[in-house]
């Protein structure tokens, strides 16, 4: 959760200025946010589930990794590093309506599926330190395997699922409240 902290304050930190993060999350508001009205609910949901998906599938195969404790924490850096790139950008450009889009769009899903990142990154580091401790044959987890990593991600995926769809449905539900 720190890490993910960090990432939103140095994402408001370097989305300042008009350097070159500064237009590429210019270029993501114009053509993801903006364009929202023309994207069916399927496909809108599929979008919103890909995006921490690709976090999630990260994690996962970093725990399968000797050295996915050591390297875990950057994915929720990084994922609040974009959060706080978008937010800052919304707030900077578009003032209280950009702050009202973060607040209600932005960070009830932001949260969510950071809450299912954050759990997968402690589970995706229990299973590298089992993975080591069972090459170097130091030490014994009991009741901890392949399958309660498996079923752990499944359990995370699915409530990165309910994200997109509360995303999905705020969305429809509020999106006509922001015309930038």
């Amino acid at each position: 959760v720190i890490f993910t902290f960090a990432g939103i304050i140095s994402g408001c930190i370097g989305g300042k200025g008009e350097g070159r993060l500064y237009k590429v999350v210019a270029d993501y508001f114009t053509t993801v946010i903006l364009a929202r009205d023309t994207l069916s609910i399927a496909s809108e949901f599929i979008f919103y589930l890909i995006f921490p998906a690709i976090f999630l599938i990260a994690v996962f195969f970093l725990g399968l990794s000797v050295f996915g404790s050591l390297l875990t924490n950057a994915v929720p850096l990084t994922y609040g590093y974009l959060i706080g790139c978008v937010s800052f950008f919304l707030y900077n450009n578009y003032t209280l309506k950009g702050l009202a889009y973060c607040l209600i769009m932005i960070f009830p899903y932001g949260v969510l599926c950071l809450l299912s990142i954050v759990l997968c990154c402690r589970e995706s580091i229990s299973m590298s330190e089992y993975i080591v401790k069972s090459i170097s044959k130091t030490g014994k987890f009991l009741n901890y395997g392949f399958a309660v990593y498996y079923k752990s991600f499944l359990r995370n995926f699915i409530f990165i699922i309910i994200a997109s769809a509360v995303k999905t449905i705020l969305q429809y539900l509020f999106g006509g409240l922001f015309s930038f």
